[in-house]
């Protein structure tokens, strides 16, 4: 039976790691982690992340491993939702600025 693989993106990596995407580019060209093959935009195996990373995969168990990639999907989730809203909220400000402005300026 093949093993399901969790994938990150490239961007997911880069802020995994706190880098930029061009970072994560030099450190695919240094040989230090290699994308997946047959994937349009370059995919990470979560599995060789954590080898990257210094962290042995192979000693965690099924249910641990089910249970961080749950917590990472969660917090994945999670920063979307935020990303929405911080923009939902400068769409409401940029909105009251452009409202205030005629009385700001006729001061």
């Amino acid at each position: 039976m093949e093993k399901e693989q969790i994938l990150l993106s490239r961007s997911n990596l880069a802020k995994r790691w706190g880098i930029s995407t061009a970072t994560v580019d030099r450190r695919v060209r240094e040989g230090l982690i290699s994308p997946v093959r047959g994937h349009k935009t370059p995919q990470f195996n979560f599995y060789d992340v954590l080898k990257a990373e210094g962290t042995d995969a192979s000693k965690l168990s099924p249910f641990e491993r089910k249970r961080l990639e749950r917590a990472n999907n969660e917090l994945e989730q999670r920063v979307t939702e935020l990303e929405e809203e911080k923009e939902r909220l400068k769409r409401q400000l940029t909105k009251i600025v452009a409202e205030i402005m005629p009385v700001i300026s006729q001061n």
